[in-house]
């Protein structure tokens, strides 16, 4: 689990470092898929394939939050390497854009929602 965890922190610095680049190629409508796959697609998937293994409140947070994006990365460098991408840049900018944006709305309000869901806040107390 800490490995998972270093590795991830690399990854996302590394991506940070590359996202002037990456984000070259995103225009509007790139920009608009990353927002749509990040606030619809993912949580209204998810919501679905949760349904009957958590009550309502706890399926939201889930759905919102999700797994991480940084999965994507390592799909799309699979893929890459494995078919021509037509359009690899625009890709590219679309993964690093959702993971930037996921990363910066996940990261203001997950400690909000989880206290929320569960009553408690970080450290376990109970939130009046």
């Amino acid at each position: 689990l800490n490995i998972e965890h270093s590795v991830t922190a690399l990854l996302l610095v590394g991506l940070g470092a590359a996202l002037p680049v990456l984000l070259g190629g995103l225009d509007l409508a790139g920009g608009a898929i990353a927002l749509a796959l990040l606030l619809v697609v993912r949580p209204l998937v998810a919501f679905a394939a949760l349904h009957g293994a958590l009550k309502a409140r706890a399926r939201v947070v889930v759905a919102f939050y999700g797994v991480r994006g940084v999965g994507s990365i390592y799909y799309l460098a699979y893929a890459g390497t494995h078919v021509e991408l037509v359009n690899k840049e625009q890709l590219w900018a679309i993964t690093a854009f959702t993971i930037l944006v996921s990363t910066v709305v996940h990261g203001f309000t997950a400690g909000i929602a989880v206290e929320r869901a569960t009553g408690r806040t970080a450290s376990g107390e109970k939130v009046e």
